[in-house]
């Protein structure tokens, strides 16, 4: 882990160097913690830095599901206290109007298929939430998931407006489901797999 630790600490600073600021968009869940460990022990000029979320449950900061309360605990502190975070929940306006693209986009994934709070049912139900041809979006829906909370997300062509995406692939199980979504249209990471807007670099951690 500490190497992709390193490579997105390594493309912050490259940003931080060309435009004198930089954004680091990430997911919640436990995939991505070690990960916020060491960022947050890593010295840079984080008062220049921008940390949101791609996704996250609307529950109470104080509420252990919130993806918001797991940043400011284990990524916003010691070397990384200074940095600046807009709220996707509470700050919805505020980071659809954040300079894009964006300098780093961590992506986690679910067994069902699922990356940010792109959930299977959505792409019957909204399928705009995946055309590539939207404009970016951030989305509020009702209880999906587990933990089942309402959500609150990133559109895919608002995720895709990034210079570097990573997806984070925790086990064995959710690798299958990764092959799988290569060619089933049924699974959300289809459209993210199979599109050719970004490249998505995919981070194995099991």
């Amino acid at each position: 882990m500490e190497n992709i630790s390193q490579t997105i600490f390594n493309e912050l600073e490259k940003d931080l160097h060309e435009n004198a600021q930089s954004t680091l968009i990430v997911s919640g869940g436990s995939s991505p913690v070690q990960i916020f460990k060491d960022l947050s022990a890593m010295q840079t000029k984080w008062s220049d830095i921008t940390i949101s979320l791609v996704d996250d449950r609307v529950v109470d900061i104080k509420h252990d599901d919130s993806n918001e309360k797991l940043v400011n605990d284990l990524l916003i502190k010691d070397a990384a206290k200074d940095a600046n975070f807009i709220s996707i929940c509470t700050q919805s306006k505020d980071l659809l109007n954040l300079k894009r693209p964006f300098g780093v986009m961590l992506l986690g994934m679910g067994e069902d298929g699922h990356f940010a709070s792109l959930f299977p049912r959505l792409i019957e139900t909204n399928p705009e939430y995946f055309d590539l041809e939207s404009d970016a979006e951030i989305f509020f829906s009702e209880p999906m998931g587990n933990p089942c909370h309402k959500r609150v997300s990133m559109n895919l062509s608002m995720i895709l407006e990034s210079k570097n995406i990573y997806l984070l692939v925790s086990s064995e199980r959710k690798l299958q489901v990764l092959n799988q979504a290569k060619s089933d249209q049924s699974l959300p990471l289809y459209y993210l797999l199979n599109q050719d807007k970004a490249d998505i670099e995919i981070i194995k951690d099991f």
